[in-house]
């Protein structure tokens, strides 16, 4: 799922798409380098989707559905 989040960082007509992917894979980073626990990535990653931020500027159900689960895989919190 790492490959999806790369991919929407790469959408430049949904910006709070790209930002949220960006955002995704630089703290995944972070994390695989020893840099957060394991309960602070996750904790993180969620913060990430966060229903009531994400539906106030997601305007495509598709593309966000594809970040929500993209997220909660790299995570592992599913």
């Amino acid at each position: 799922m790492r490959e999806v989040l790369e991919a929407l960082a790469m959408i430049t007509d949904k910006p709070w798409a790209s930002t949220r992917a960006k955002m995704a894979l630089d703290i995944s980073d972070q994390f695989d380098g020893g840099g957060l626990d394991e309960w602070e990535y996750q904790e993180i990653m969620l913060r990430l989707i966060d229903d009531s931020k994400l539906d106030k500027e997601a305007d495509d159900l598709e593309t966000k559905s594809l970040l929500i689960s993209a997220v909660h895989q790299v995570s592992g919190y599913i």
